[in-house]
Order: structure tokens, then sequence, then C-alpha cells
């Protein structure tokens, strides 16, 4: 039996009448509403003239305060509450996802109102078609951990990937993405200021945009990226080279040469007897 419920609601990222009727209503009618700026928040609904209580929910709270927000919405009056961010779809690189977990393993009710998120507004914005998205959020600040995350990118090609970057960190980012992808052909769509007055997708190569950017006079606004990557043909090793893999992937994995083999296979999609013969030649 379902103990309470628990709505996730999408509050504008630029303009106010984006904010739906349903998710007007609902933080109307709940008990309180966590949130990650009790003054940000308090804002939009005095806008809208709700007089819901606010909680605070942020980054540096939310671990210490998860229980207290469960039981508080378990012992409110109609037992429901909501959760909101500052901007965007709560639990999306915002805080908000250890609470929904909590709520799942406390049998409470999960309602999710749809709303502005500029994941999704980039996204249909760029223009990109691939048969897969990853999302990957704030990067890591180093040029190397960032390296990482574009080789997985690489290997799941083709794919779109899409990240979020701050004003402060753009040119940087957009710096090592032309260093890494640098004999990739592959286009960017940098999308800022989503539903704001200065909103912009600006569309070209790695070289074009880092270009763009770093020709402003200043820099401002919070980014999307989306870059677009189309297959890449990898590079195969020879079959001796391959074989030697498989005989030490044997060992360390402790499995028979020939499964050792039909794994190496898939991950360079050749025919595993192949491997196996020149293996066991070597």
């Amino acid at each position: 039996m379902k103990s309470g419920i628990l709505y996730i609601v999408a509050t504008p990222i630029g303009t106010l009448s984006d904010f739906s009727p349903r998710a007007k209503e609902v933080l109307s009618q709940v008990d309180f509403i966590a949130c990650e700026d009790t003054r940000h928040t308090g804002k939009l609904l005095h806008y809208f003239s709700i007089k819901t209580p606010l909680e605070s929910l942020h980054i540096n709270n939310e671990k210490n305060k998860i229980n207290f927000i469960i039981n508080k919405l378990l012992n409110s009056e109609n037992k429901m509450a909501a959760i909101v961010t500052d901007a965007g779809t709560p639990c999306i690189s915002d805080p908000g996802s250890l609470l929904i977990a909590e709520a799942h393993r406390n049998n409470i009710t999960i309602q999710s109102i749809p709303g502005p998120s500029s994941l999704t507004s980039a996204l249909a914005a760029c223009g990109f078609i691939q048969p897969r998205t990853i999302f990957s959020g704030f990067l890591d600040r180093t040029a190397k951990n960032q390296s990482l995350e574009y080789e997985l990118w690489k290997n799941s090609a083709p794919c779109i990937a899409v990240i979020f970057e701050s004003p402060k960190r753009i040119l940087n980012t957009l710096k090592n993405l032309n260093d890494y992808f640098i004999n990739d052909d592959i286009y960017l769509s940098v999308s800022k200021e989503i539903s704001k007055k200065f909103e912009e997708h600006k569309i070209g190569t790695c070289k074009e945009i880092l270009d763009y950017y770093s020709n402003l006079n200043e820099v401002q606004g919070e980014f999307v990226i989306c870059i677009n990557i189309n297959a890449i043909e990898k590079e195969i090793p020879d079959i001796e080279t391959i074989a030697l893999e498989a005989i030490h992937y044997s060992k360390n994995k402790n499995l028979s040469l020939k499964q050792a083999c039909k794994d190496i296979a898939l991950k360079y999609s050749i025919n595993s007897k192949d491997i196996y013969n020149k293996a066991l030649k070597l």
C-alpha cells in the first residue's frame, strides 16, 4: 500500500509563462515544497500567488536531510509534497535523486510533472539525428578526465553527446573538444539562455565554435552543448596482436582460451576462430 505522494515539478528556465497550469495547481495543493533555494523559489511562488511552505534541499544538505523530508511528508496533513529546483526539471544535474530513491524505498508514490528542461530543449534545437543520446552532465574540469568521457562517446558512436557548461569553463571545454576530435568530422550545437531574451543556438565544427566564442568580448549565460558524433572507423590491430591480447585476457580472467577468443572477437567484430587458431600457434 502506497503511503503519500512526492511530486517532481519542473519550473521555468527563463520565461515564467512556461510554468504549466498543472505545476501551479500541484504546488498550491501539496503540504510543503522541497527546493534548492528558498529565496529563489519564494519569488516564483509569490509571482503565482502560491503560499505553500518551503523546505530547503540542496547539494550540501541533501544526504543529511532526506529522512527529515520523508518523515515530514508521511506525517503531513495530506501526505503530499513536491520537489523543485531553481530552474528546470529536478534530479537532472540538480539535487533530488537521493530523495526520490528514499521515497521509493518508503513506498511513496512518485509523480513527475513535466515541464521545462534545458537538456531536451537543446537536443530538440540542435537538428542532429542519431540512434542514441548520451547525457554527461557537467564534465570534470581536467582535460585528462574529460578525454575519458570523449572516449566513451567515440565507442558509442554514432550518437549525440550532451553536456552542461558554465560561462567560466566553456572556452576551456571547447578547446579540449577541439584538441581531442581534431581529426574527426563532428559538429557542435551550443545553446545558451534557453527560453530567455538572448536565447541562441550556434551550430558549427569544433574549430568554428571555438573561434566564435573566443572572439566575444564577454561570454555569458548557461550553456548546453550537443556533440554530433558519426560512426568513427576504428583501426583494428593485426590478428597476431589480437591473439596475444586473447592469451593475456584468458590468463588474467582465468578463462579458457576458446572463451577468451570469443570475448575478444566481440570487441573487434571479427571471427573468433581466426583468433583462436592464431593463439594456438603462438
